[in-house]
């Protein structure tokens, strides 16, 4: 199979804007679960989990405007990113809860782990369009 060299550029770029997005997201699920941890006391996994579902919405406008550019698909996103959370989750729990790992640190392993895996179902099902095929 001959991809292009520009269309692997492309993607590359557009993964690349993906990352950043998660980046932010990422800063903004740190802030918020160490503030519902450390300041009002909620267990960290319960932090995570309102952390997680706050980012659903800025996630989804950043990779419509940013990111892919095309109008996705709302409803399946949501579902994309509860799996993808439930996965982030679960990982998280059993770096921190099995192996003992702060919880900051496992964060952030998790989720540059995952984004390979998020951005092409996001690529391929929710954003998807004759021009990112």
């Amino acid at each position: 199979m001959n991809i292009p060299i520009n269309e692997i550029k492309k993607d590359l770029y557009r993964y690349v804007k993906f990352v950043f997005g998660g980046g932010i997201s990422l800063i903004l699920n740190l802030l918020i679960t160490y503030l519902l941890t450390e300041l009002i006391g909620f267990w960290h996994m319960v932090s995570f989990a309102i952390a997680l579902s706050l980012e659903t919405i800025f996630l989804f406008a950043y990779h419509s405007k940013v990111t892919f550019k095309v109008n996705g698909k709302f409803k399946i996103f949501v579902i994309v990113i509860l799996l993808i959370s439930f996965l982030n989750w679960i990982l998280v729990y059993l770096l921190t809860e099995k192996i003992k790992m702060q919880y900051l640190i496992a964060i952030v392993l998790v989720a540059g782990v995952v984004s390979i895996l998020n951005y092409f179902i996001n690529k391929k099902i929710v954003f998807k369009d004759k021009e990112l095929i």
